[in-house]
């Protein structure tokens, strides 16, 4: 999104904007039609309304997004420094440790994947140029002949045949929880590859875009397996040149990149505990870009002419989500009223966001910018007196609760929670942990003993990624440790379904028995806000903050403050 600082009446605009949204789609999404498979350069016509239901959906494009460019002549800074949201522990999609937005921007820039990653619905090229499947289930992608590891590997089908087998080793990591649809792979040429799933799947190929996918290089594994910085050998537009582990990576140009040059030399991406350190070193200069600053310092930030910041409404919620396997009581539907009653999310907002937040307008926690997206579940409103006569019919006893959470916007949240817990009679404690021992908690565990957690909620613009990332069993990232058979035949049902009417009305469905079953709360809607120094340009934002895509970053000089140019 293009940076802009009149952001109230931007988010207004698009508030009213959220009753329509699923009428937004293709315009195959009125008839129940959509195009037959084609290979990913070409697209057949939309079939005729009067056709019977495609037994397959459209290939998507193999269209190019080309993020903003410097203007040529600029006169750019070779490094930038940028401040990341928490604990850069490991760049590695392989390890459990690699997960965090931090993680998949930086391995953005140091891995490319088959294919680009999604930027409004729509997939592009990148280790593989082209591709056709006839049922969703068997795919051939036709890849590069000229690119190169960064320890100079030529990469090949073999090497996406070895990610699949190496990802099976690393149960729980992110490479796992995607490569594993995969039943078998075969190099059908050198630069020829053939994948069967498990079952079909219409959107394999957002899996195949997300950095979970990413391509490792082989030899870097085989040379020393025990050190988890194998995974930094990639084939992106970026190396790995230095790194502390929770403190610091320094990346640098890739100069025989097989595709085009960042206009950056070399970026680093500090770790910084201190909030008001990280707003401090922006205002100084030791650093051009900083996430994750308090809203109260982006008003500061906001107010002064020296900076810019680029915004973007996140698809996800913050929510307050339950253990859905092996704790009584946050099982008991009760407790989950007596909780969604309770808490007065206006005010959990306000406290964790300020204006850089929007509390939820509605009962549902399917991302405002997903597709197939039910409008008017109501709200459950904040009601004291509702909620503690849902307590008392629970079975909750008195008993000290607990909620894991980290983050200084979630920590604030959860103290107001808890507050108004304490306040319909729940004696809830919070407990403040590292992000690495909070991902380590709150990972897809049937055992687990934590009972609530607040953090962001699995609801990207592709629905069924988010789904299957979200409540299937087994995946790393399914924060609410569900498990629900009914509601693992919908999303098989949605991921194989092609016809859109149909899949829409399915989609609905899982909306409909997640609100009744209340696997968690939504608290409130964040506003993804990064300032920089004026100049700094080539920022992709999306919607789905893992998505964020910093290899087009560059900062023009001559646009930059003089007393913040290096």
């Amino acid at each position: 999104m293009k940076s802009s600082k009149k952001l109230t009446a931007a988010l207004l605009a698009l508030l009213i904007c959220f009753g329509v949204l699923t009428a937004c789609g293709t315009a195959a999404d009125k008839s129940g039609e959509i195009a037959p498979a084609t290979t990913g350069s070409q697209q057949s016509p939309a079939q005729s309304p009067t056709q019977a239901p495609a037994p397959t959906a459209a290939m998507p494009s193999s269209e190019v997004f080309v993020p903003e460019a410097p203007v040529e002549g600029a006169n750019l800074a070779d490094h930038i420094d940028v401040i990341v949201d928490s604990q850069l522990t490991i760049v590695n999609p392989f390890m459990i440790a690699g997960t965090g937005s931090e993680a998949q921007r930086a391995s953005f820039m140091v891995h490319d994947r088959l294919v680009e990653q999604p930027e409004t619905g729509v997939i592009g090229p990148q280790l593989a140029y082209d591709w056709e499947t006839d049922d969703y289930q068997t795919f051939i992608f036709y890849l590069r002949d000229d690119v190169y590891f960064h320890n100079g590997d030529h990469f090949t089908a073999e090497d996406v045949l070895w990610n699949i087998e190496i990802a099976n080793s690393f149960p729980g990591s992110p490479a796992y929880t995607k490569w594993t649809a995969v039943s078998s792979a075969r190099a059908l040429d050198t630069y020829v590859v053939e994948l069967q799933l498990r079952e079909p799947n219409i959107d394999f190929f957002f899996d195949l875009a997300e950095y979970t996918n990413s391509i490792c290089n082989r030899r870097a594994y085989e040379e020393n397996p025990d050190d988890p910085t194998w995974g930094f050998i990639g084939t992106g537009p970026f190396k790995v040149v230095d790194f502390a582990s929770n403190d610091y990576l320094t990346i640098e140009r890739c100069d025989d990149y097989w595709g085009d040059l960042p206009p950056t030399r070399s970026v680093t991406f500090w770790t910084i505990p201190e909030q008001a350190t990280r707003t401090v070193m922006l205002q100084t200069g030791q650093v051009q870009v900083a996430f994750s600053l308090t809203p109260q310092d982006l008003n500061i930030i906001e107010a002064s002419p020296d900076f810019n910041i680029f915004s973007v409404l996140v698809n996800e919620p913050v929510w307050l989500g339950f253990n859905n396997q092996g704790d009584e009581i946050m099982m008991d539907p009760n407790f989950r009223l007596a909780v969604a009653h309770a808490l007065n999310t206006a005010d959990v907002e306000e406290v964790a966001y300020g204006r850089w937040g929007q509390a939820p307008w509605d009962g549902n926690f399917w991302g405002p910018s997903s597709q197939y997206r039910l409008e008017g579940l109501p709200k459950r409103e904040y009601d004291p007196a509702l909620a503690k006569e849902y307590l008392e019919r629970s079975s909750y006893n008195g008993e000290p609760v607990e909620i894991l959470t980290a983050i200084a916007s979630n920590i604030r949240a959860a103290e107001i929670v808890q507050l108004q817990l304490m306040d319909i009679g729940i004696d809830a404690n919070v407990e403040i942990m590292e992000m690495a021992g909070f991902f380590e908690a709150i990972s897809y565990n049937p055992d687990s003993k934590v009972q609530m957690h607040i953090f962001s909620g699995a609801m990207n613009p592709i629905a069924n990624v988010a789904l299957r990332l979200g409540y299937y069993p087994g995946q790393n990232t399914n924060r609410l440790n569900y498990n629900n058979e009914y509601l693992n035949g919908l999303i098989d049902q949605y991921g194989s379904t092609a016809n859109t009417v149909e899949r829409e009305a399915i989609a609905h469905d899982i909306q409909r028995f997640l609100y009744d079953d209340i696997p968690a709360v939504a608290l409130f809607w964040r506003i993804a806000a990064v300032p920089t120094v004026n100049g700094i340009g080539g920022i992709k934002l999306s919607s789905d903050p893992f998505n964020h895509d910093l290899r087009g970053i560059y900062w023009n000089l001559d646009e930059a403050p003089a007393n913040l140019r290096p």
